[in-house]
């Protein structure tokens, strides 16, 4: 009877951890104010709604911070792999299986205020400038894809390269700086700086702004599982909480 128990108890310890949820781990990458690091703790407003639903579905998770292309190719091939806050384009369409909108993203083309001699009214119009990019995002993907060339870029990648861009555009080493409008205004007033002295909008990237900020997930990752994030992301947007969230972040 006692070895009859104890094979039973060894069986339990074999095939519970497969009955629990499964941990899952989430990419992401420093760009703040949707996700990013602060006094040791990961935060941002992508970052709180994604826990919500982490909390809402009692989901197991972690998530890890590096530069968006390392972000990018490690989720893409881990069973269970999530990242966030990625723009949903075509090229990237088959890549991921889509859970949903996060928050909201508009972004724009940002100049220095005291640049009156810059006129962007169309794309192709900022060719001739000197442009900071983040290698692989997607600002650089779509400027590539309408025909830029890339030795215009003043290309960056690391946790750093939103304030390194904002450093070289106040030092004239770049020119025009495309980027989320509330990252902007996060990175010049993290400076002390207040964008309306310091900054321009001179163009809306409206092609990239359409939806907003996705959580995306692996290939191999199951579809019940997507499905119930889904579900629990499209809920947690109707609740005052969500509300709360963009009102928080500027969104």
């Amino acid at each position: 009877m006692l070895f009859n128990k104890l094979c039973f108890a060894l069986l339990l310890s074999i095939f519970i951890p497969h009955l629990t949820a499964a941990s899952l781990t989430l990419y992401s990458e420093e760009f703040p104010p949707f996700n990013y690091t602060e006094r040791g703790k990961f935060v941002g407003a992508s970052t709180e709604v994604v826990e919500a639903i982490m909390q809402i579905t009692q989901q197991d998770y972690e998530i890890k911070s590096f530069p968006w292309a390392r972000s990018m190719h490690i989720s893409q091939h881990k069973k269970n792999g999530f990242i966030f806050s990625i723009s949903r384009r075509k090229d990237r369409e088959k890549l991921f299986k889509w859970v949903g909108v996060l928050v909201p993203a508009n972004q724009s083309v940002f100049a220095l205020k005291s640049r009156t001699d810059i006129r962007i009214n169309q794309l192709n119009d900022m060719k001739p400038f000197i442009i900071g990019t983040t290698f692989k995002d997607a600002r650089e993907t779509f400027l590539l894809t309408k025909g830029f060339d890339s030795l215009n870029f003043k290309r960056l990648s690391g946790e750093n390269t939103y304030h390194q861009h904002y450093e070289q555009l106040k030092l004239g080493r770049i020119e025009l700086w495309p980027m989320p409008n509330a990252v902007m205004n996060h990175v010049v007033t993290s400076y002390g700086d207040k964008p309306d002295n310091w900054i321009q909008n001179v163009f809306k990237l409206d092609e990239i702004s359409q939806e907003g900020y996705y959580l995306a997930a692996s290939l191999t990752t199951s579809d019940n599982l997507i499905n119930k994030l889904r579900q629990a992301l499209i809920d947690f947007k109707q609740s005052e909480a969500y509300s709360q969230i963009i009102l928080k972040w500027g969104l």
